[in-house]
């Protein structure tokens, strides 16, 4: 039997000589833009659309927000090529990169189905359009 060969893949090397570059908001920013014309040029769009996700930095930690579960399954499988991506490209060997969900309130004007309730949402808002339907006596349901 013909043994397998496996290759391991070197982390990437930083050169301790050049300056460390700092972490923060912009820096980081700076770096997502140049990845993501990398990204672009290779067709890789679910990686694009993920860097196009908010995240703030948090000491040497970028922090993804995540709003939907589709995201949450592809962030693992980027997340070591963009710790690698930024370790190299800030000479920050200590940077790591993580994701957080985050719930989003639930907007009530797309939970509005039937004419009745778009029209009580309606004159919640505008005070004026109670007034109007009590005096011509309108009807949200027809």
């Amino acid at each position: 039997m013909a043994e397998k060969e496996t290759t391991k893949v070197a982390a990437p090397v930083l050169d301790d000589s050049l300056p460390r570059q700092p972490i923060n908001q912009d820096t980081v920013k700076n770096v997502f833009a140049e990845v993501l014309d990398e990204f672009r040029e290779d067709h890789k769009n679910m990686e694009m659309a993920l860097l196009n996700q908010p995240f703030e930095v948090r000491g040497q930690e970028v922090v993804f927000m995540l709003s939907s579960g589709l995201h949450e399954d592809l962030f693992p499988k980027l997340k070591p090529e963009l710790t690698g991506i930024l370790r190299r490209k800030l000479r920050h060997p200590d940077v790591e990169v993580t994701f957080e969900i985050t719930e989003h309130e639930k907007d009530p004007i797309k939970n509005l189905y039937t004419a009745g309730e778009k029209f009580t949402y309606l004159m919640e808002k505008s005070p004026a359009l109670k007034e109007l339907k009590k005096r011509f006596g309108l009807q949200a349901d027809f």
